[in-house]
């Protein structure tokens, strides 16, 4: 899919308010919008890329085909029932998770009088598997005492996931209101396109590149997560970036390419440094 007018857009600008005695207002500083036209550019993708720590993901800057390192591990949370039950009544059971609609989530579970933990733990995990908010991103699980949620899909770590164990109207629950990480969740390496779900070397419309013989522009930008990564390129460039950054570069002669990226041998290589992070990467080249 050809591309026509491609564009580069900077700029970097601020308010002022003078302060010197005899001045008032406001004064604008710095480059205000400033277009440039990446002559000779015909194609152009945008890719999400995913990492965790010691992740990585190697775009092959000739092909544009990724290599992913970084398998995804399934987060699990425990929580532990105790007490004997000395009054029937309700248990109270509050799920809280990142992304469990209605959280903080608060389910009422029947129990009666001599219900050892074990027993009412089993009631539990039955009432908390009738709840499709939790069952569907988490499979509800456990014997014995321990009450364990799942996650289905592996992802980031959701640090707020947490089961609370309590009494309600009945008595002889020992309160647990803080469960205990299990096994801490790793989103997998990823690299998507933006348009679709995975990703090999295709454009927007699912076609193949050809080989890249220029670059003219790219940018990276922080989109999502706690973490951190490093950017760095074959050719010599490198930096590292949160999901607050932006690094940005681009040419607008048609006869030359960005020399930080290579596309006869080169690799633009982002490893994960401090957690999950989402980085989004557009890519403005010729073939």
């Amino acid at each position: 899919m050809a591309i026509t007018s491609a564009r580069a857009y900077t700029g970097l600008t601020a308010d002022a308010e003078p302060t010197s005695e005899g001045t008032s207002g406001t004064i604008t500083i710095g480059q205000g919008l400033t277009v440039t036209t990446l002559t000779g550019a015909t194609q152009a993708v945008v890719l999400a890329i995913e990492v965790d720590s010691t992740y990585t993901a190697v775009i092959n800057l000739s092909t544009l085909v990724p290599t992913l390192t970084g398998a995804g591990v399934n987060q699990v949370e425990t929580a532990t029932a105790a007490g004997t039950i000395t009054a029937s009544g309700n248990a109270t059971v509050i799920v809280t998770g990142d992304d469990i609609t209605g959280s903080p989530l608060t389910v009422s579970v029947a129990v009666v009088n001599a219900d050892t933990a074990a027993t009412w733990a089993g009631k539990v995990r039955t009432a908390l598997g009738a709840v499709s908010a939790i069952t569907s991103l988490y499979t509800v699980g456990g014997a014995s005492t321990s009450i364990t949620l799942t996650r289905i899909l592996d992802r980031y770590n959701d640090s707020t996931l947490n089961i609370s164990l309590g009494n309600g109207t009945c008595t002889g629950i020992t309160a647990a209101p803080t469960s205990v990480g299990t096994t801490a969740g790793i989103n997998p390496a990823t690299c998507r396109r933006v348009s679709g779900a995975t990703y090999a070397g295709e454009d927007f419309e699912g076609v193949d590149f050809p080989n890249v013989l220029n670059y003219y522009g790219f940018q990276i930008r922080g989109s999502a997560g706690p973490g951190s990564a490093t950017v760095a390129s074959n050719s010599g460039f490198s930096d590292s970036m949160s999901a607050s950054e932006l690094i940005e570069k681009f040419t607008s002669d048609a006869t030359s390419s960005i020399q930080t990226l290579d596309p006869t041998s080169g690799t633009l290589t982002i490893t994960g440094t401090g957690g999950y992070v989402k980085l989004i990467v557009t890519l403005v080249f010729d073939e």
